[in-house]
């Protein structure tokens, strides 16, 4: 797992694709936002607008975000339904290289 930021990197990118599998857990503004708000260690959205900046920070990572090898939707249902999902999505891409 890393944090938002670290898959922006080239380099971390490229050594996550040659050791593993890279996930996104695609949220919307809405979800994010509902989750953030809960806590205050959000350095990024120390700002006047953090709901804009936060808006501001999927547009520009998002793209980036979009490159990883699966993708999965992270939304307002219980964890073990993203979970289940994410199980899938990995056996399934095992079961596409012939790793089943």
């Amino acid at each position: 797992s890393t944090g938002g930021g670290a898959f922006m990197n080239a380099d971390t990118r490229a050594s996550i694709k040659a050791a593993g599998v890279s996930l996104w857990l695609d949220a919307d503004l809405e979800t994010l936002w509902q989750r953030v708000i809960k806590r205050d260690n959000r350095p990024f959205l120390k700002t006047e607008n953090p709901k804009q900046t936060l808006e501001n920070l999927m547009q520009a990572r998002y793209p980036t975000y979009a490159l990883a090898d699966l993708s999965v939707k992270s939304r307002d249902v219980k964890k073990d339904v993203v979970a289940a999902e994410v199980i899938a999505a990995v056996a399934s891409l095992a079961g596409e290289n012939g790793h089943e």
